[in-house]
C-alpha cells in the first residue's frame, strides 16, 4: 500500500513539473536530446528518479555557465547502467569500473555516469568505494558543497548540503572539515584554489588556508599529471590573475609552483582588448609565467611531462626571446621572413609575447601585426634541386647545402634572387 501511494505522489509531482515547468536555471540541462534518451532508459516510470545530473555541469547551469562535461550519478549498479543501455548507436566505456565510473557516448555526446557511492578509506590519491543507493551519503563524500547539487531530467533540485546557497553567496566550503576532505584527496587544494577564484565573492576562510598550508605536503604524493591538468584548468579561468594579487593564494600557489618567478607580468592582461586577450591560450600564459632566456623551462617540462607542442612552444620563446626586444623586429619585412623560417602560429606567439617584456610596443601595432599574419602569403622558393642539376650539379649534400644557401639569401633580400648572385653561384660550379 505504502508503495502504492508513493507511486502515486511520484506521479502527481512529475505531472506538475511537465506542466508548469521546473527550476529555469536546469532548461539546458533538460533539453538536451540525448540526456533525455539516456534518463528513458535508466529511469524506471513507476519509481522515483534513480538517475540525475551533479557536480559541476549543474553547478555551471545554475550560474549561467557554459556547460562542457556533463556527469550523472545513479543509483544503478554499473553492470545495471551496462545492461539498460546496451542499445544501439550508444557507446560504454569502462574507464573507471572500480570506482563505478562508465563513460557513455551517445551521438558524440559524452556522460560520465557513476553509481552512488561511499568511501570506505582513501589515502590521498584514490579511495576504497562501496556503492550505495543513499543519495546524502554520496553527497557527503563529494569535495565542496557547490558540486554536491544533483538535477533530475524534469528540473527537480536535490541540494542535500545548501550548495545553492553557498554558490550564490560566493562562498567556497569543504563538505565536513577541510582537513578531512584534503586528506581524503590531495589535489583538492589546487581545485579549492580554482573554485575560489572563479566564484568567490568572500575573502578565504582562515581555516581553510590553514588546513591547506598543514597538508600542502601531501600533493608530493599526486602524479605530475593530475596536478598539470586541475593547473591549466586554474589558467582557465578568466581572472586566474586574481590568485597572484591575494597573498594567501600566492604563498601557497609559488610553493607548490615555484617556477612561476614572472606571475607579474600577466597583472596587465586584464587591459586588453577583447580582440587581443582571446590570442592568449593556456600554453601560451604558461610560457608568460615561466620564461626567460635561459632553458630553466626544461625541468618544468620534464616534470609536468608537459607536450612536445608545449614544449616546442617554450623553445621557440626563449630562443627569441632576446630578439623580440629589438626594434626591427617589428617590421612587416622581419616578420613576413619569420613566418617563413618558422610559421604563423610560432610568429604570434613571438608577438604576443614581446608585449610583457618590451616597454615600447604598442598593443594596437601588435593587433595590427597579428592581422598581417593571418593575410599573409608567402612567395614559394623559385630556385630547385632539379634547376640546380641542369646547371652541373648531382645529387647529394653538395646540391642540398648549395640549394639551402641560396634559400637563405632569397629570404635575407625579401624573397628576391639577384641575377648576379644565382650567376656567380653557376659559374662556381662550372669552373669547378
Amino acid at each position: 500500500m505504502l508503495k502504492k501511494i508513493k507511486n502515486i505522489i511520484s506521479k502527481t509531482d512529475s505531472f506538475f513539473y511537465k506542466k508548469f515547468g521546473s527550476d529555469k536555471s536546469t532548461k539546458i540541462l533538460e533539453n538536451i536530446n540525448e540526456a533525455q534518451i539516456i534518463f528513458s532508459y535508466l529511469n524506471d516510470k513507476e519509481t522515483e528518479s534513480q538517475t540525475k545530473f551533479v557536480g559541476g555541469c549543474v553547478r555551471k547551469a545554475i550560474n549561467g555557465e557554459e556547460i562542457d562535461d556533463i556527469d550523472l550519478a545513479t543509483s544503478l549498479t554499473p553492470d545495471e547502467i551496462k545492461s539498460r543501455l546496451n542499445k544501439d548507436g550508444i557507446r560504454i566505456i569502462d574507464t573507471g569500473i572500480s570506482h563505478g565510473t562508465l563513460t557513455v557516448i551517445l551521438n558524440k555526446k559524452k556522460f560520465e555516469i557513476t553509481t552512488l557511492r561511499k568511501d570506505v578509506s582513501t589515502d590521498g590519491r584514490h579511495a576504497d568505494v562501496e556503492f550505495t543507493t543513499n543519495w546524502a551519503l554520496d553527497a557527503s563524500r563529494r569535495d565542496f558543497t557547490i558540486n554536491a547539487i544533483y538535477a533530475d531530467i524534469e528540473g527537480r533540485i536535490y541540494d542535500p548540503l545548501n550548495g545553492i546557497l553557498d554558490l550564490k553567496k560566493g562562498e567556497i566550503k569543504f563538505i565536513g572539515t577541510p582537513d578531512e576532505r584534503i586528506q581524503e584527496d590531495y589535489l583538492r587544494i589546487l581545485r579549492y584554489f580554482r573554485f575560489y577564484n572563479h566564484y568567490s565573492k568572500a575573502q578565504h576562510n582562515h581555516n581553510i588556508i590553514k588546513s591547506i598550508k598543514r597538508n600542502i605536503n601531501g600533493l608530493n604524493k599526486i602524479s605530475n599529471e593530475r596536478i598539470f591538468v586541475e593547473l591549466i584548468k586554474i589558467l582557465k579561468n578568466k581572472n586566474f590573475y586574481n590568485l597572484f594579487t591575494d597573498n594567501s593564494s600566492k604563498e601557497i600557489l609559488l610553493n607548490i609552483f615555484p617556477q612561476f618567478k614572472y606571475y607579474e607580468r600577466l597583472k596587465i592582461i586584464s587591459t586588453f582588448s577583447s580582440n587581443l586577450r582571446k590570442n592568449y591560450d593556456t600554453d601560451l600564459i604558461l610560457s608568460l609565467l615561466i620564461l626567460d632566456e635561459t632553458k630553466d623551462y626544461e625541468y618544468f617540462c620534464h616534470k609536468y611531462n608537459t607536450s612536445n607542442s608545449i614544449k616546442n612552444k617554450f623553445k621557440n620563446i626563449s630562443t627569441n626571446f632576446e630578439i623580440i626586444k629589438s626594434k626591427n623586429f617589428y617590421s612587416k619585412e622581419n616578420i613576413k621572413k619569420l613566418i617563413y623560417l618558422l610559421n604563423k602560429n610560432y610568429v604570434k606567439d613571438l608577438l604576443l609575447f614581446s608585449i610583457f617584456i618590451n616597454k615600447k610596443i604598442n598593443n594596437a601595432d601588435i593587433e595590427e601585426l597579428i592581422k598581417f599574419i593571418d593575410i599573409c602569403e608567402l612567395p614559394k622558393f623559385p630556385i630547385s634541386g632539379e634547376y640546380l642539376k641542369n646547371h652541373g650539379y648531382v645529387t647529394g649534400q653538395e646540391l642540398g647545402k648549395e640549394l639551402k644557401l641560396l634559400e637563405e639569401k632569397w629570404v635575407e633580400n625579401n624573397f628576391v634572387l639577384e641575377k648576379k648572385i644565382l650567376e656567380k653561384c653557376l659559374k662556381k660550379k662550372v669552373k669547378s
